[in-house]
């Protein structure tokens, strides 16, 4: 059968990190994501029969901050997704959930529903900086909540942290990535802090670190985490033992997904499409009939286009490009095509058997570099 993702967005916090641009909406009252439940089941079962051909084999809940669904709507979610779709036996059912808003309770909901990935907001060990980034928990909770859930039998766990945040110094990033190390996840993404328009730190002065503490960060970060044996398989993410997230790897390989949710993206039967980021209206919009489908691309990528997003993807992960991938899929030769050789010489990209692929220092400056190889740009 046709292998599927599936991604449910909710769109709640408790509060808003300064640093965020996702689409979110402050948590008030419990009833209204108990309604928000209610809608995506709704949608979920309108649309089921349009994938009734195909095999979800990876499952992500995120938003917002999906662990504020109590224990009963989440298990009433999960019962709708297996009802309306064809869920593999060995899906991948990933969480999103931030230490203040974990319980004994939900963790127990969670592996009941067959979520066997928890991806867990940590961001920084120094409770400064955490105040900072105007997040509401504390060192202490986050380690909580982390060993509350590997009690609970959760041996799948990724911690989000950052790095180049206001003031922060490389021994204060140090001290993140050493704790990281010793609460020993199976998974570790790491995000370099990027102010985004329409946030409060786009509004605020704030003293960051200039890009060469940022790229002895990164070369820290990459440094340890690889001699500790983690897989440095995309720009910002380190897998153990061979737990690479399998839904994330879906985007940046072009598979197909589906999205439910105001602000959820999808890619199927080769168009891309999203919802817009409004809860009255996608709710609306379900009342009478169906959320209003928004198109990504134009009717029809050229060539040129269709190459430079699949190298643009590939060159994320650390499998880079293959010449001979590349070929079978364009009828054209790589090298050819793009300008990588001089990135190969400055030690930026890596060449052997035929796979290119960045360097460590190539994945710190890879914006630059694709402006500069991409047709499109």
């Amino acid at each position: 059968m046709r292998a599927l993702g599936l991604y449910i967005h909710i769109p709640f916090c408790q509060s808003k990190c300064r640093y965020c641009d996702f689409y979110s909406l402050p948590h008030r009252q419990a009833c209204k994501i108990h309604d928000y439940v209610s809608v995506i089941c709704s949608h979920m079962e309108k649309e089921a029969s349009l994938y009734r051909d195909c095999i979800i084999d990876s499952i992500f809940i995120g938003g917002g901050t999906p662990s504020l669904v109590e224990a009963h709507d989440f298990e009433r979610l999960c019962d709708t997704i297996r009802r309306c779709f064809n869920v593999s036996c060995g899906v991948e059912f990933s969480l999103e959930a931030n230490p203040d808003s974990i319980n004994r309770e939900k963790l127990l909901a969670y592996k009941k529903c067959g979520v066997n990935r928890l991806s867990i907001g940590m961001q920084s060990a120094l409770d400064s900086e955490l105040r900072c980034l105007g997040r509401i928990h504390t060192l202490e909770m986050l380690e909580k909540s982390y060993f509350l859930a590997r009690e609970c039998g959760f041996d799948n766990i990724n911690l989000d942290i950052m790095y180049a945040l206001p003031n922060q110094s490389l021994d204060a990033f140090l001290k993140t990535i050493e704790r990281v190390i010793e609460l020993n996840p199976e998974h570790i993404s790491a995000y370099c802090l990027k102010i985004e328009d329409g946030t409060p730190f786009s509004k605020m002065e704030l003293d960051l670190p200039n890009e060469d503490i940022q790229y002895d960060m990164y070369m820290t970060l990459c440094e340890r985490l690889e001699a500790l044996g983690y897989e440095h398989y995309e720009i910002s993410n380190f897998a153990k033992n061979a737990h690479r997230c399998a839904h994330n790897l879906k985007y940046w390989r072009q598979m197909e997904y589906i999205g439910f949710g105001p602000a959820s993206h999808s890619f199927f039967d080769g168009v891309r499409y999203y919802y817009d980021s409004d809860l009255e209206l996608y709710t609306r919009d379900l009342e009478l009939g169906a959320p209003k489908r928004l198109f990504e691309d134009s009717p029809q990528m050229s060539e040129d286009e269709m190459m430079d997003e699949y190298v643009m993807l590939a060159l994320r992960l650390g499998d880079g490009i293959s010449e001979r991938e590349f070929f079978n899929r364009f009828k054209k030769d790589f090298k050819s095509e793009y300008d990588i050789e001089k990135f190969v010489k400055s030690g930026h990209m890596v060449a052997q058997n035929g796979i290119y692929r960045f360097s460590n220092k190539g994945f710190f400056v890879s914006n630059f570099i694709l402006e500069n190889i991409l047709k499109s740009i």
